[in-house]
This record gives structure tokens, sequence and C-alpha cells, in this order.
């Protein structure tokens, strides 16, 4: 981190086009075990995947957030409405190496819950390698209503409402 005070000037909102290249320079910066633990696979260069999936965003079925310390892309998380349940969305929430540990992720779930659950969305699903104890540390501290593990995977459910 910067030696400021954590999140003192930090600033939180919806994404837009211009934040497309910063974001994508903010996964390039990850290492590959965070690279791993976000998109599960050893993405070489995560960019194809982070253009397509930003181009998707339509602020009503399919939200992303943006946190910027000054013009530095320090987070991203985002929810995407599941076609077969109107009421759900999955969510995938990504930090920069040098903020991860810090509170920020909590900050961001509660963002993605109020934004979700003010556009109808009642329950939140994650998905969480079972070895990346950091997000399941995160995931538990906000109360999972469900919990399934299969495999290599934990599959997290969350309720908007709390």
């Amino acid at each position: 981190m910067n030696g400021r005070e954590p999140f003192a000037e930090l600033t939180l909102r919806s994404v837009d086009a211009s934040d497309v290249e910063a974001i994508i320079d903010a996964f390039r910066a990850l290492s590959p075990r965070s690279i791993y633990r976000r998109f599960f696979t050893m993405t070489p260069d995560p960019a194809p995947l982070v253009r397509r999936h930003l181009a998707l965003v339509d602020h009503q079925d399919h939200e992303a957030l943006v946190v910027l310390d000054g013009d530095e892309v320090i987070g991203v998380a985002n929810w995407d409405r599941l076609g077969c349940c109107p009421g759900e969305a999955e969510i995938a929430i990504t930090i920069a190496e040098a903020w991860q540990h810090h509170g920020l992720g909590r900050v961001l779930i509660k963002a993605l819950a109020g934004d979700a659950h003010r556009h109808g969305i009642d329950t939140l699903n994650a998905t969480v390698l079972t070895d990346n104890r950091p997000a399941l540390g995160l995931a538990a501290s906000n109360h999972p209503s469900k919990v399934q593990i299969e495999g290599p995977e934990a599959h997290l459910v969350f309720d908007t409402a709390s």
C-alpha cells in the first residue's frame, strides 16, 4: 500500500468504458497465483477474457464496480444475473495484490450485495477454489447461507438482504 490511511482516498463506482484499459493493466499485474485463483486457469494474459466480460456490462443484468486509488485500479467486483433464475447472480472479486488482506474484499461484497439487491437480486453465488484460504475466509465472514464443496471448488450462496 502507499502508506496512507486505508480507504481514505479511494473511489468506488460503476465501471465505464474509460476504465477498460486500466482494469486490464491491473489484471496483468496480478501474480500467476492470483490469476489462477480468479480465473481457475493459468491464463497467461487475462486481457481477452476481461475485455469480453467488461463489454457485457449493462448495469441491469451485469454490473461491474471498480475501486480506484487515484487513477490506479486496485479492485474490480461484478455480478452477473443468472439466465435461469432472474433473482440470482454470480459474483467475482479481484483485488490488486498490494491491497489484499486489508478489508477491501468485505467492502466490495457489501457494495455488490447492495447493488444487486436494488436490481431485484436476492441471492448471490460465488465459486472459490478450496485452496484459496483468503477467499474462503472472506466468504465465511459474510455468512453464506449455503456452502457446497465439489472437488477443488466451493460453491457459496449469500442472501443480499443480510
